[in-house]
C-alpha cells in the first residue's frame, strides 16, 4: 500500500487528478445533500476541497494555478455562449432600470467591502474574497486574485486569503438572497402567477435554436479571443498596476458577443445545450475544487482561532444591505413586480441556486426574464469590481 500512500503524498500529474477527481466527486455529493428544502449545490466542491486542504492534501503549484484558471476560463465562457442570444432581447423588453438597479447592488457590496477594510482593518485580499463570497460570485474571485497576484507585494500566503474570506462568508451569501425575498414579500400586492416552466438558469422565453453538433474549433478560437482581451492593460491613473478584464471578464464578453452573432461563415459559436452545461459544471467544479485545497490548510483555524465568525457577521451585511435596499427602491421607483423583484435580487447575486428558488415560490416567468436581463451586465461588473477592491485599496 506504500505505493498508494506515495500517491497521495506527491505532487505528480496522476496525485493531482486523483486528488481533484476525488474532491469534486465528494463535494458533488455533498452539494446534493438537502436540508430544509436548501442545498449546498456547486459550493459543496468548495467545502470538500477545504477539508482535503485541511487533511493536507497537496497540489504542484503550476499544476493547481493552471487547473483553476483553466476551470474558471471554461466556466464563464459557457456562461456567455448561453446568455448571448437573448441578451438583448431581454434588455430591450424589460429595460434599463432593472440593469441600473442590479449594477447598484454591485457598487454597493463593492463599497461595503472596502469600508471593511478601511475602517475595521479587514486584509485587503480578504475583502475581496468577502465581496465575492457574500455576493456568491465565484468569477469575482478568479479576477481578484489575478489582480493581487499582479502586485509586486505578492506572496503565497498573499494568495490564500481572498479563498478564506470567500469560504466563509459563501454560504450565507446563498442564505442571505433567498431570506431578501422572503423578508420584502409583504411590500408587493398579490398578483396572480404564471407557469414559469422549469428553467433554473440564464433564459429567454424563445429560446434560441440549438445547433445540431458539437464543433470544437469555434471554442477554443472563441477561448483564444478572450484570454487576448482579457489580457490587455488599461492604465488608469491612480492605480498600482494596470486593470484588466482578466480570465474571467475577457472570455466572458467575448462569449457574450459570440453567442449574441450565432455565427460567422462557416463556424458556429453556439453550442448544444448539453455542452454547454458539461462545460459550465466541468469549469466550475475544477475551479472551486482548486480554491478550496488551496485554501483548506487554514481555513478551520481562520474559523476557530482567528477571525472567521467576524467576517462572516460582516459579510452578512455585505449581502444584504445593498439587496434589500434596491428591492426597495424598484418597488417604490419603478414598481416592479414581486416575481421581477425575485429575478433581480438572484441575477445581480448571479446565482442560479436562488433563482430555482425564486421560480419554485413565484411560479412566474417574469422572475426568469429578469434574471436573464441582468446576468450578464452583473456578471461583468462583479469581475471588475473584485479586482478594483485589490487594486484601490493596494495603494
Amino acid at each position: 500500500m506504500n505505493w498508494l500512500v506515495d500517491l497521495f503524498g506527491s505532487t505528480s500529474v496522476a496525485g493531482s487528478v486523483l486528488i481533484l477527481g476525488l474532491v469534486a466527486a465528494l463535494g458533488l455529493i455533498l452539494g446534493a445533500v438537502q436540508v430544509r428544502g436548501i442545498k449546498l449545490g456547486i459550493a459543496g466542491v468548495l467545502f470538500a476541497g477545504l477539508l482535503f486542504g485541511h487533511l493536507g492534501a497537496t497540489l504542484a503549484p503550476p499544476v493547481l494555478e493552471f487547473a483553476r484558471d483553466l476551470g474558471l476560463i471554461l466556466f464563464v465562457y459557457a456562461v456567455g455562449i448561453e446568455v448571448g442570444p437573448g441578451f438583448l432581447p431581454s434588455l430591450r423588453q424589460h429595460g434599463l432600470w432593472l440593469n441600473l438597479t442590479a449594477a447598484a447592488v454591485v457598487a454597493a457590496g463593492a463599497v461595503l467591502a472596502m469600508m471593511t477594510s478601511r475602517l475595521l482593518g479587514i486584509e485587503m485580499p480578504v475583502a475581496a474574497g468577502m465581496f465575492s463570497g457574500a455576493t456568491t460570485n465565484t468569477p469575482s474571485l478568479g479576477a481578484a486574485q489575478a489582480a493581487l497576484h499582479q502586485l509586486p507585494s505578492y506572496t503565497d500566503s498573499l494568495g490564500e486569503l481572498p479563498g478564506l474570506g470567500y469560504a466563509v462568508t459563501y454560504p450565507f451569501g446563498v442564505l442571505g438572497i433567498i431570506f431578501s425575498m422572503i423578508a420584502v414579500r409583504g411590500l408587493f400586492p398579490k398578483a396572480a402567477a404564471e407557469p414559469a416552466g422549469d428553467r433554473t438558469g440564464p433564459a429567454t422565453a424563445d429560446p434560441p435554436a440549438q445547433p445540431e453538433r458539437l464543433d470544437v474549433l469555434p471554442i477554443f478560437l472563441g477561448i483564444s479571443l478572450g484570454v487576448l482581451l482579457g489580457s490587455l492593460p488599461v492604465s488608469v491613473s491612480g492605480l498600482p498596476v494596470p486593470l484588466r478584464l482578466g480570465l474571467a471578464g475577457g472570455p466572458l464578453i467575448v462569449a457574450i458577443v459570440l453567442g449574441a452573432v450565432g455565427r460567422i461563415g462557416p463556424l458556429s459559436w453556439r453550442l448544444p445545450a448539453a455542452a454547454a452545461d458539461l462545460m459550465r459544471e466541468f469549469g466550475i467544479v475544477l475551479f472551486l475544487a482548486c480554491v478550496g485545497i488551496r485554501s483548506g490548510g487554514g481555513f478551520v483555524r481562520t474559523v476557530t482561532q482567528g477571525d472567521g465568525l467576524h467576517w462572516m457577521a460582516l459579510g452578512a451585511v455585505i449581502t444584504l444591505a445593498p439587496l434589500l435596499i434596491a428591492v426597495v427602491v424598484s418597488r417604490l421607483l419603478i414598481r416592479t413586480s414581486y416575481a421581477s423583484a425575485c429575478g433581480l435580487l438572484a441575477g445581480s447575486m448571479t446565482n442560479p441556486a436562488s433563482l430555482a428558488f425564486a421560480i419554485s415560490t413565484t411560479h412566474s416567468e417574469e422572475t426568469t426574464l429578469a434574471y436573464a436581463t441582468v446576468y450578464p451586465l452583473t456578471m461583468v461588473l462583479r469581475v471588475i469590481a473584485a479586482q478594483l477592491i485589490v487594486l484601490l485599496l493596494a495603494r
